[in-house]
């Protein structure tokens, strides 16, 4: 117990020393005080954890995922709300003993003298539908923004590609960077007796693999990166690298800083950047998946204010697009447009259809679907279908293919911390049940081993991280653990020679920091 509590303490040091204020850009700015951490439950599909400071400056509200916690701005226990059916992402105080979820962002802030300021085109507006109100830098603005008497306090880009937090006065509109953070800092909450709260955000990601069997975990990259997928028979894995989450990119979304590499398993490990970079553009690229042939590529992006599935040849040579009967490297296969939130596509063992789940246009819903792709020629042989899948009542998350490439075995979120893995027909039918369980962990993904007869998935292991299981799947024994060491593991990929599971390692929170307007 006394090594756990050490590893709890450490830990905990480590974070507040890496998220610690470097030096303050000017010697006029505030003394920051440590509030509280919010950790996220997940990666995919989370927001940052929202903060808010009560009127009279006592308590302080976060999130984190579906739960609200109250401590006291000076530093006590956090007492938690009762959890709300959803992800809790904004926050609003109703009194100063009163906190609610709030169903959207604020597009804008009220002032001290009853009006209403807005952000518009990266500028302040006051009043909303004014003039807008240059600052001296006249610097970006990005919300959310805050006020005091005195001041107003918003987020600008920096020039490490974050965001940092900025303080200008409403008299002469001068602005001067407050804070110089190695991430973002931003998101203002002002209270009435001057106290503000702000966050600094901490989103850190890796790759890792493990044995099948389990045993000792490998780190294969160094940097920001996540969603690893394999090259069927080559020792090469696929994945996601960037600084996707940055406010910076959020306030231009679709438009996120994803790109696709690659690594080479067999070469010394860790490596510090891809040995390929597949796609890299102004768009979110991600989760990408060989054909079976390997002479194509299907990836998720959000080009052309999408939220779908694209193809790409291997080889974008001119005679390699002329054969595929085509001039442009990229093709769109998918149209079920911006917000749709695909998933990860998945071709089938025979290379004519690929897998990915999606939102269901006429309700909002996630579901699965299937489309028709020649891995020859790349040309769609058959229009998107959903999945009818009898039996799983939820929303639907990714799915992989069996060995026979005419059944898959998916992930559902049946409730609000309740999932379940299942296989059914690719033609739709009854679903067959293999493992119900409990989890906060939302988009977790899974694996297939390459016989069919496994799965890997994510759930929360006694130690209080996220671990990587496997499941039989025609069994009725119990997961098996298969990682073990103290970090949040998601997002299994099975080698195609069943010896290793590559995985996402994640941290995902964000500290709040307070100080006095001056």
């Amino acid at each position: 117990m006394r090594l756990l509590v050490l590893l709890a303490i450490t830990a905990a040091a480590a974070v507040m020393l890496w998220m610690r204020p470097v030096a303050a850009p000017t010697a006029e700015s505030p003394t920051f005080a440590y509030v509280t951490t919010a950790h996220q439950q997940g990666v995919v599909g989370y927001r940052d954890p929202a903060g808010a400071i009560s009127p009279d400056g006592k308590k302080f509200a976060y999130t984190e995922g579906r739960y609200i916690r109250i401590v006291p701005i000076g530093g006590g226990t956090p007492v938690s709300l009762p959890p709300a059916d959803g992800q809790v992402r904004f926050l609003e105080w109703t009194s100063n003993d009163t906190v609610v979820p709030r169903p959207r962002a604020a597009m804008s802030a009220p002032m001290r003298d009853g009006n209403q300021a807005c952000v518009v085109d990266r500028r302040l507006v006051i009043p909303c539908g004014g003039e807008k109100q240059a600052l001296n830098p006249d610097v970006d603005v990005y919300g959310p923004i805050a006020f005091t008497a005195n001041h107003v306090y918003f987020a600008s880009p920096a020039d490490n590609g974050m965001v940092a937090l900025w303080q200008a006065n409403l008299r002469t509109w001068g602005a001067r960077r407050i804070t110089s953070f190695s991430r973002d800092a931003y998101a203002p909450s002002v209270a009435g007796d001057g106290t503000v709260v702000f966050k600094v955000q901490s989103y850190r990601t890796h790759l890792a693999d493990v044995p099948a069997e389990g045993g000792n975990t490998r780190q294969l990259t160094t940097f920001q990166s996540e969603t690893p997928s394999y090259h069927p028979s080559q020792p090469l894995v696929a994945f996601t690298y960037g600084t996707w989450r940055r406010v910076l990119d959020d306030g231009n979304y679709p438009d996120i800083a994803q790109e696709i590499g690659v690594v080479d398993t067999t070469r010394p490990v860790p490596i510090e950047k891809p040995i390929d970079v597949i796609a890299q553009s102004e768009s979110e690229d991600q989760a990408m998946a060989w054909s079976p042939n390997g002479k194509w590529i299907a990836y998720h992006s959000h080009k052309e204010m999408s939220d779908d599935i694209w193809l790409r040849p291997v080889d974008p040579s001119a005679a390699a697009l002329a054969k595929a009967g085509g001039s442009q490297p990229d093709r769109r296969m998918t149209f079920l447009g911006r917000g749709a939130e695909v998933g990860w596509p998945r071709w089938s063992p025979d290379g004519t259809t690929v897998v990915l789940n999606g939102a269901r246009k006429s309700d909002g819903a996630s579901v699965i679907y299937t489309i028709g792709i020649n891995q020859d020629t790349g040309q769609v042989t058959s229009d998107i279908r959903e999945i009818a899948v009898a039996g799983i009542a939820g929303e639907m998350g990714h799915a992989e293919w069996l060995p026979d490439s005419r059944s898959i075995a998916a992930a559902a979120k049946e409730a609000p911390g309740r999932h379940v893995l299942f296989t059914v027909q690719a033609a739709g039918g009854a679903a067959r049940v293999v493992h119900r369980y409990a989890s906060e962990h939302d988009f977790s993904g899974l694996g297939m081993s390459p016989d069919g007869k496994s799965l890997s998935f994510v759930a929360p292991a006694a130690d209080g991280y996220y671990q990587i299981f496997t499941k039989a799947i025609d069994s009725n024994s119990a997961p098996v653990q298969v990682t073990r060491d103290p970090s949040h593991k998601t997002q299994p990929a099975w080698s195609p020679d069943k010896r290793r599971i590559a995985f996402t390692v994640w941290s995902y929170h964000a500290t709040f920091w307070s100080f006095v307007d001056r």
